[in-house]
């Protein structure tokens, strides 16, 4: 089998993470489809005793400038490469939505290379990975969606005022992201081999927690918790949320 493509130029290990990881446990956070690691700026810096720490892909924010990868492998191996320094203390995953097959990869990687694993995926609003994709804008015509709408959309339920001047700039991460998705399969027959907290949201209409819950026990060892709110709660991580995690990132 070739090998995947990685990205076109060096990249600094640094850059992948915001804030800088502190000492002691931590919990890397998954970026949301469209956006960055700043998407975890309104969660509490610590959860409990475990320091959040936002996970910056290339392609995006400050980052902008280098090449965003094309393949979920390339990602998670270059991921893989930048958290060499972090794996030798208590550490977790956390993702939302489109986030979870990016974690998943991650963690198939890190396992190839015989590394230490997360103590635990928590894997937010995303069905059993084997059975496919999740949320109407996977299935959706690229070539005729309004996808600045969609990233204003984004924004306003998030609660999150956007500059006008960044909505393109954000459409085209959003536009990638979904192109880049579109291509993932999930590895026939594989186990994830940590344990899963997945969360189902009340009022989700992205992924209905009807949609997440069927199938996981097929590939991985889970626990399930629904929690109120809709499918952007996630994002601002209320009290409700943080209860939660408190009790998984332990």
């Amino acid at each position: 089998m070739a090998p995947e493509p990685r990205t076109a130029v060096p990249v600094r290990p640094g850059r992948w993470f915001v804030p800088a990881p502190p000492a002691g446990p931590l919990a890397f956070a998954f970026p949301y489809a469209g956006v960055g690691a700043s998407s975890y700026r309104p969660w509490p810096a610590r959860i409990g005793e475990v320091a959040v720490v936002g996970v910056q892909p290339p392609g995006r924010e400050n980052r902008t400038r280098e090449p965003a990868h094309r393949t979920h492998r390339a990602f998670a191996g270059d991921l893989a490469d930048a958290l060499m320094p972090y794996l030798d203390r208590d550490y977790y995953f956390v993702g939302h939505c489109g986030a979870v097959p990016y974690a998943l990869e991650t963690i198939f990687e890190l396992e190839r290379r015989g590394c230490p694993l997360p103590r635990r995926l928590v894997a937010s609003s995303w069905g059993a990975p084997h059975r496919g994709l999740y949320g109407y804008l996977n299935f959706v015509d690229l070539s005729t969606a309004d996808l600045h709408a969609e990233t204003r959309t984004l924004f306003e339920r998030a609660g999150v005022p956007i500059r006008e001047d960044f909505v393109d700039l954000l459409t085209q991460v959003l536009r990638h992201d979904l192109e880049t998705q579109r291509d993932y399969s999930y590895p026939a027959g594989a186990r994830v081999p940590v344990p899963v907290t997945l969360l189902g949201w009340t009022g989700d209409d992205v992924v209905p927690p009807d949609q997440v819950r069927p199938g996981w026990t097929e590939c991985a060892q889970v626990e399930y918790e629904e929690l109120e709110g809709a499918h952007l709660a996630f994002l601002s991580c209320p009290a409700n949320l943080q209860r939660s995690l408190e009790h998984w990132l332990r």
